[in-house]
């Protein structure tokens, strides 16, 4: 396995990442200098094209830090252009049921687990060098498909999420709070609740939890409660720095 987050959920280890939603490849660098182990091109929420895409994947690559995508939507070309370019696994947000999650699983693979597209033209397969049964089985074997529960339905649907044959299961707080009722109240114990839900399911059925942390209080709390895999938010990041020195 060339994925190195994978095989280190596989291990019992816990991975942690960075969100970006800025495109600069020089801060990609950095971050892979820095020690993390994924960085999270946010293409949801970030203003990236595919090109741009492509060169923070680049970046990822010379720092050693293991480069996924978060697409737009569940859409089977937004996930192909993500993988076709050298992502090593892509995030969907907002998935509710078990049949969206299968659904993305097999956009994500190609056949016959799937029905991703094939082209040996593109970077993933080194512009051609890779091709054939091998190139097909490694990139099955490789890509992390990872979806996002972030509402009431996702939790309540969230055993037959975890059946899809997803990698990993990542909770998005922010959005889980807003869609159920509690923005300003993160800790609330029905979100809590709902967070355990998800953890207990992962557990149930071996699938890796997820989760997002604004600051390092709460990513040691994420990590006592058992979270897989634990993304950072680089805004968050960088405030909290800047603010540690303007007092503001």
């Amino acid at each position: 396995m060339s994925n190195p987050i994978k095989q280190m959920m596989k291990e019992g280890k816990s991975a942690l990442g960075c969100f970006v939603g800025i495109y600069s490849p020089a801060l990609a660098e950095i971050l892979g200098h820095s020690g993390f182990d994924f960085v999270l091109i946010d293409n949801e929420h970030g203003s990236f094209s595919w090109s741009q895409v492509e060169e923070m994947i680049r970046a990822c690559e010379v720092s050693g830090v293991t480069p996924i995508v978060r697409v737009v939507s569940s859409a089977p070309s937004e996930i192909l252009k993500a993988l076709d370019r050298g992502a090593k696994g892509v995030h969907v947000p907002q998935i509710n049921t078990g049949e969206e999650a299968r659904a993305v699983v097999a956009a994500a693979k190609f056949p016959p687990l799937g029905n991703r597209g094939v082209a040996y033209s593109v970077r993933a397969a080194q512009y051609g060098r890779n091709k054939g049964s091998s190139y097909l089985q490694q990139s099955n074997d490789d890509v992390l498909v990872c979806v996002h529960i972030e509402t009431p339905q996702a939790v309540e649907q969230v055993d037959s999420i975890m059946q899809s044959g997803i990698d990993l299961a990542f909770v998005g707080p922010t959005d889980l709070s807003v869609s159920a009722g509690y923005p300003d109240q993160p800790d609330h114990p029905e979100l809590k609740a709902m967070r355990d839900k998800v953890l207990a399911s992962g557990r149930k059925y071996g699938v890796p939890v997820g989760i997002l942390a604004p600051d390092r209080a709460t990513l040691e709390q994420h990590r006592a409660w058992g979270a897989d895999y634990i993304g950072l938010n680089l805004t968050s990041m960088l405030y909290n720095t800047f603010t540690s020195y303007t007092n503001r």
